[in-house]
């Protein structure tokens, strides 16, 4: 075979390798399996024992750390004192290293007998936008092969991909642990939230820990405010769909006639307005959990529906002609009793016997009273950073309130007091001036301001208008004027506030003369 058919051969071989490189690049995320693909490309194309890749942060210029090293099974890797010198070696030049004799052109005369064994030496930048995030460092032992400018080609033929790539692995392990940590902390808090010494919420926590070891369907029963999407999340978190999608429809929001489109999407064309393909909330929760809440104003139709995917597993987008399978564990909740629904036919029988398979109870804060001093201080901890506490008596005063809003109500009611009193120490005092007290003075008092506003309202004035205008401004007096502050008492969103605020202005400044 001639010196040419052999070259043509080796280049065939390296196209072939880089080909499987970039596949293999292509189809992981990881920064370590990343890694290990460039590695093994570069022992079998270079020839070469032993690799290390090294990586470091260009804009922190921290020293470079040796992530990776690939050697031959019962071989010693690279000394890191070596890597270590070869990444000052690419602060003073630009391109690949390559030597014959790693020791005599790095100067190290006092070096490890390890490191003083090592013989010819290949290192490539790897460079993203101008900067470098590392290199390839390979090395043959002293006696060993050398590298040659083929290899030097091919090694920097395949860094400015490889850097590519490191990069993407970086950036996608970086959102991969952040996630885990985002959904750690819901899920500590949202167990939290399931506080309670009452043998009833032992009960719940009992429940809920038996659900999630399970992927039955699980009704949620109890009042406005008691945490039913809590105890939702709760159960989705410790179970084994936690690193998929946990998916919340409040059933009772959606139009009757977006219903079905709303939970198993639309095909381009199917109605009116479609005018793109759209997954619906089955697809979105595709092996994870989809929590349906207020289940009771679910059309009849679309029940029997909702009874055919719990049955089967398969959807059907709106204008589809196929069926798709998902794999979505169903929670559903209900602030009413549904066996009285099922009685006076508004709820089909076969679809709430089909969620009922694990029915957990979610008791009124008025049942569990003894809970209320251990929420309320957790709650004020919370909103205050641990910088303030109740007292016995504001305690006691809490715990004899009626609470008709459950654990909601209380819980932004506590913030309320954590907003307007200064003092560290919230005293039964600080309760009534911060109208928490459930008095009817503040129902009457409102009754005699819509009276008022009835008859002096002039002709075609919006009484609801006027209402929100007054609200508005009381709660942003109370705040001085912080909009953040504000919107959290209210309860919507700090934009929507900020757009009210703004239209109540400009309407004003049109009725100055």
């Amino acid at each position: 075979m001639t010196a040419e058919s052999n070259h043509l051969k080796s280049r065939v071989t390296e196209l072939e390798e880089c080909n499987k490189l970039a596949l293999s690049l292509t189809s992981v995320m990881g920064i370590y399996e990343t890694l290990d693909a460039i590695g093994e490309f570069c022992k079998g194309v270079c020839r070469v024992d032993k690799v290390a890749i090294l990586l470091h942060d260009p804009t922190t210029e921290e020293d470079a750390q040796t992530l990776v090293r690939s050697v031959t099974p019962g071989d010693k890797a690279i000394d890191h004192r070596v890597n270590q010198v070869v990444s000052g070696w690419f602060n003073n030049h630009k391109g690949p290293f390559r030597s014959d004799d790693i020791a005599a052109t790095l100067r190290i005369p006092d070096g490890t007998a390890r490191m003083l064994n090592l013989g010819a030496g290949l290192a490539i930048p790897l460079e993203t936008d101008g900067k470098m995030i590392g290199f390839i460092n390979m090395v043959h032992p002293r006696g060993g092969g050398s590298f040659t400018e083929d290899d030097e080609r091919v090694a920097s033929a395949i860094a400015p991909l490889a850097a590519q790539f490191i990069q993407r692995a970086k950036v996608h392990t970086s959102l991969s642990e952040d996630n885990r940590r985002l959904k750690t902390v819901v899920k500590q808090q949202t167990r939290s939230l399931l506080l309670g010494e009452s043998g009833k919420m032992e009960e719940v926590r009992r429940l809920v820990s038996t659900a999630a070891q399970t992927s039955s369907t699980v009704l949620l029963l109890g009042e406005t405010g008691t945490g039913k999407e809590v105890a939702a999340k709760s159960i989705h978190f410790e179970s084994t769909r936690a690193e998929k999608p946990f998916v919340a429809v409040n059933c009772a929001a959606i139009p009757a006639t977006l219903f079905e489109s709303e939970l198993f999407g639309h095909e381009r064309g199917s109605f009116t307005g479609a005018t793109d393909a759209r997954k619906g909330k089955f697809e979105l929760a595709n092996g994870g959990t989809l929590f349906l809440d207020e289940i009771s104003a679910m059309p009849l139709d679309l029940q029997a529906k909702l009874l055919r995917v719990l049955e089967d597993r398969t959807i059907s987008r709106v204008g589809a002609s196929n069926d798709m399978h998902v794999d979505v564990r169903v929670i559903a909740a209900s602030n009413i009793d549904l066996t009285a629904a099922v009685a006076s036919h508004a709820f089909r029988s076969d679809l709430y016997y089909r969620l009922n398979v694990i029915p957990i109870h979610l008791p009124a804060l008025c049942e569990r009273k003894e809970d209320i001093p251990l929420l309320a201080q957790r709650f004020l901890e919370e909103f205050s950073g641990g910088a303030k506490v109740f007292d016995d008596g504001a305690l006691a005063g809490l715990q004899a309130m009626p609470w008709k809003g459950n654990v909601r109500e209380l819980r932004n009611s506590v913030e309320r007091v954590s907003v307007f009193v200064e003092d560290r120490i919230i005293t039964a005092g600080h309760i009534a001036k911060t109208a928490l007290q459930h008095s009817p003075s503040v129902s009457t008092t409102l009754k005699q301001l819509i009276s008022e506003l009835l008859q002096s309202k002039e002709e075609d004035a919006n009484v609801l208008e006027e209402l929100e205008k007054e609200i508005v401004g009381i709660v942003l007096d109370q705040t001085g004027g912080n909009i953040t502050q504000a919107a959290r008492l209210l309860g919507i969103d700090r934009k929507a506030l900020a757009r009210r605020v703004e239209k109540h202005s400009a309407d004003q400044s049109e009725q100055k003369p």
